[in-house]
């Protein structure tokens, strides 16, 4: 399904059919090995040209194998279209381009780099589509209604990925995706959930058709699936793991989801979460808090302090949220103390800001999480104090970054540096920024003081 937006922590290309296929066997190799495609080529539309009878009809097949397997209502036709893999990677880009702000697409970047999770000179946007561009299979565009295919693809993974983006036509027909997955300032971690659960209905709805029953595969062997196929890509090799790591884990965390709910009740109980969406990434992750309605504690966006009257402007204040934040760990921790670090979230804000110096433009970033309790918030500290040291450190590329915590709230500061095309450079130094970090913890309500208590806690 494809609309897209950039997360809040890292790429989430929206609302895309993203990596490869879905796979539902192994791993496909790189896709210059592939051999000639065989069938299915029913569908042999180029993109300017009205889909004709057959094309529909073998979408239309399709469909209905997925509505039997999904239990939902076929209440249109969806056309069909076989498309390059540059044409498929070019709408997909004007489609980011028209429905995401420039700024915010940057201010993702910047985020990434002055955390240390993508390298100094990284370029995220362009990264990122070259790792979606090799991965693409098709999608299901909600603007038109249309479904789009890969033209290099063999007969199994044409079955799958049709399976997969069917289902996001059925879906949307029932429950109309559009307004769902638009782009909304400090709404990442809402939407990073609600792609989460666009997805995993996808993939759990694919397996039922390809496997029998998505119970056949586990979650685990699903995010191995995943996983191996990206890294067995040159791209996938290249791409930083933070972002090949967004790209996957809707699908992989989406699909945990459907199934603890199919386990409950079945296709009825997804429709019913369909029907009131979770909130944030830590609703999705324990259903229990699903259930609950447990909501984030409200954090509000660090200050700039002095630095307002420098020129700063915020580009973007938003939420990481629990799932960021353990992709955000993951770079430093194992998967396992990524997970139990981030499980104690309770909270966040980050903010990236800018001011103009002729061609060179200056970033800072700031970020304040508040987590559930003191020892969560000391174990998140540690994994923090191993990347980025005590107190403060000066960098060569992106300035200084300094941070603390105070009972169950970290604050952390960055920058600022510059970028003038090249090598980005240091344009501060620990005095000014752990000055900045006094202001943010300043304005910051004490422990206790803001937000709500949790449940359970």
């Amino acid at each position: 399904m494809m609309r897209a937006w950039l997360g809040a922590v890292a790429l989430a290309l929206v609302s895309g059919c993203g990596p490869s296929s879905p796979p539902s066997r192994a791993p496909a190799p790189e896709r210059s090995s592939h051999p000639t495609p065989a069938e299915p080529r029913e569908i042999n539309l180029d993109d300017e040209s009205p889909p004709d009878a057959e094309s529909t009809a073998a979408v239309q097949r399709m469909l209905q194998r997925v509505a039997r397997a999904r239990g939902l209502p076929i209440k249109r036709t969806v056309p069909g279209k076989v498309l390059d893999r540059d044409t498929m990677l070019r709408r997909i880009r004007e489609t980011v381009e028209q429905d995401t702000p420039k700024d915010a697409l940057v201010a993702q970047g910047e985020f990434l780099a002055a955390l240390d999770v993508v390298p100094a000179e990284y370029d995220f946007v362009a990264g990122a589509f070259a790792l979606l561009g090799g991965r693409i299979a098709g999608f299901y565009d909600p603007d038109d209604g249309a479904m789009y295919l890969a033209d290099d693809l063999g007969e199994a993974e044409a079955e799958e990925t049709l399976a997969h983006e069917l289902a996001h036509a059925l879906a949307d027909q029932t429950f109309p995706l559009a307004p769902m997955v638009e782009y909304a300032p400090g709404a990442g971690d809402r939407l990073s959930a609600v792609h989460a659960v666009i997805e995993g209905d996808a993939t759990s709805a694919m397996l039922d058709v390809t496997l029998g029953s998505a119970f056949q595969m586990t979650e685990e062997q699903v995010r191995f699936a995943f996983v191996a196929s990206t890294a067995m890509s040159d791209v996938g090799q290249k791409t930083p793991r933070a972002i090949t790591s967004s790209l996957i884990t809707p699908y992989t965390d989406g699909f945990a989801f459907i199934q603890a709910l199919r386990r409950r009740g079945d296709w009825p109980a997804v429709d019913e979460v369909w029907r009131a969406m979770p909130e944030t990434t830590e609703q999705l992750l324990h259903v229990d808090k699903l259930l609950a309605r447990e909501p984030a504690e409200v954090v509000a966006p660090p200050v700039l302090g002095a630095l307002a009257q420098q020129g700063y402007r915020v580009l973007v204040d938003d939420v990481v949220g629990e799932q960021g934040l353990r992709i955000l760990l993951e770079d430093v921790g194992s998967r396992a103390q990524a997970r139990d670090g981030a499980a104690g979230w309770g909270g966040d804000r980050f903010m990236v800001a800018a001011r103009e110096e002729g061609a060179k433009r200056l970033f800072v970033v700031a970020f304040r999480l508040r987590m559930d309790t003191a020892a969560d918030a000391a174990e998140v500290a540690e994994l923090f104090e191993r990347k980025y040291g005590k107190g403060c450190r000066e960098r060569d590329t992106l300035g200084p970054v300094a941070w603390g915590v105070r009972g169950r709230d970290i604050a952390f500061v960055a920058g600022p540096y510059e970028r003038d095309g090249g090598r980005p450079r240091a344009r501060g130094q620990c005095a000014e920024a752990v000055t900045w970090l006094g202001e943010v913890w300043q304005a910051a309500p004490p422990d206790g003081e803001a937000g709500r208590a949790r449940a359970g806690r």
